[in-house]
Parts: C-alpha cells; sequence; structure tokens
C-alpha cells in the first residue's frame, strides 16, 4: 500500500519522490537512543507492578491483537492504512485529494507544498507508527477515571495489541511507503521500530505504574540527559 503525492502548483508527477530531509533524519537520530532507553527503563518497571496488573494488561494486549487480526482485513485494514496517511497529511496543512482503497493495495493522493514538503517522510511512514486507537483507548479511560483501574487496563491493553499488530502488519520491503524512505528500507524500518520502542515504553509504563510511571521514565530520561550533558559540558546543575 503506497500512497501518491503532487507538488502544489506543478506538472511534475511526484509519486516515486525519494522523502526524508534533514528534520527527518535529525528526529530518527534522537528517537532511537530514547526509545531505547525509554523501552529499557518501562522494562525495569515491571518489577514493582503487581502480578494481577500484568496478568490482566497482556490478556488484553492479546485479546486486542487477535480481533485485529481476524476483523481487520483486507479492506477495511487499508482504509486504517491510508486513513493513517490522510489525517498526518491533513495534521500538517496539506490538501488531500483523493484516496484509493482495495482489498489488497490503497493510495493517497496529496498536494504539499515547499513549506510542508519535509513532512512527508512522517506522512509516508504514518500507517506504521501512529497508535490511533491507543488515542481512543486513552479517551475513553479518561472518562472512566480512576475508580476502575482495572478496566482502565482492559481498554488500553486492548486497544495497543491492535496498534501494534495494524502497525506492524504490513511492514515489507515492497511497501513504498517505507522503501522510497531517503536512505532505502532499512532506515524506514528503524524509525518504525525506535518510534514503536517510545510508544510501547510510554504504554507499559503507565500499565504498571499509571501516570506516576509515565512520570518517572521522563524524570529518570531528564537526569540522565543532564548528567551526559555535566560530564561533556563540566556543567553543574545549580552551579
Amino acid at each position: 500500500m503506497g500512497f501518491f503525492k503532487r507538488r502544489e502548483k506543478e506538472i511534475k508527477d511526484t509519486s516515486d519522490d525519494v522523502v526524508g530531509g534533514f528534520a527527518f533524519f535529525l528526529s530518527l537520530a534522537l528517537l532511537f537512543p530514547t526509545g531505547l532507553l525509554l523501552l529499557s527503563l518501562a522494562i525495569r518497571q515491571i518489577r514493582q507492578a503487581e502480578v494481577g496488573n500484568v496478568i490482566i494488561f497482556l490478556a488484553a494486549l492479546v485479546v486486542g491483537a487477535a480481533f485485529a487480526y481476524r476483523f481487520m482485513q483486507g479492506h477495511l485494514s487499508v482504509l486504517i492504512h491510508e486513513w493513517k496517511h490522510e489525517l498526518i497529511s491533513s495534521l500538517v496543512g496539506n490538501k488531500n485529494k483523493r484516496m484509493e482503497v482495495g482489498r489488497d493495495t490503497g493510495s493517497l493522493q496529496y498536494e504539499y507544498t515547499r513549506k510542508t514538503a519535509h513532512f512527508n517522510a512522517f506522512i509516508s511512514l504514518a500507517p506504521y507508527i501512529v497508535p490511533i486507537f491507543t488515542f481512543i483507548g486513552v479517551l475513553i479511560t479518561a472518562a472512566v477515571g480512576s475508580r476502575h483501574p482495572s478496566v482502565a487496563l482492559m481498554i488500553i491493553g486492548i486497544t495497543y495489541g491492535a496498534d501494534a499488530l495494524m502497525n506492524t502488519r504490513d511492514i515489507s520491503p515492497v511497501q513504498t511507503d517505507i522503501s522510497l524512505i531517503r536512505g532505502g528500507y532499512s532506515i524506514g524500518l528503524l524509525y518504525i521500530i525506535s518510534w514503536n520502542m517510545l510508544t510501547t515504553a510510554i504504554v507499559l509504563a503507565w500499565a504498571i505504574q499509571g501516570f506516576n510511571g509515565v512520570a518517572e521514565l521522563f524524570t529518570t530520561v531528564m537526569q540522565l540527559f543532564i548528567a551526559l550533558y555535566s560530564v561533556m559540558t563540566g556543567w553543574q546543575p545549580g552551579a
């Protein structure tokens, strides 16, 4: 499933453009080590988790993935894939023209300008990194509140399980979404892995300790970056 794009106010067909510039590679350089670090820290938090909560979350994760595998196939799978392209394209200010959805393939045609061209790589990889169902799950749990933590765990587990399956099922060298990233398929795959490590870390930390777990995750990362900066520059906090 690829997508088609054309420069606004230009006749040139750019459907085979290689995408990914400075902003993309800068984000990759930051995203990979951060995602790896956050995931490692989140896994360490498992020792602090209640066994019952871990079981509930993992069971819900399996249910969500199984549901997506069984029911989100064919045209529905392609529609979700292309809609993620369209969502990010719209958010960055592009003009979406036409979406085509088949049983096994689809496409999105949109127009972009020089001001939005640097977002093309992110649009290209959107179906593999955007946890749309988890976002919906977060909105639902916000309505449920903290009075029913087990229900919240099940909702996030199911929705993230569906996202995990949908975000990885279409990964393949034949996908132009990934292979047309500057640097080739391996760079696109590395970006997908990096982003999903970050998402998994946040969801896992929340499942283990709630929002306190997520806060602890980012506090630890900030402390590590401050310590690294101090070693490299000799700067001392409070000096």
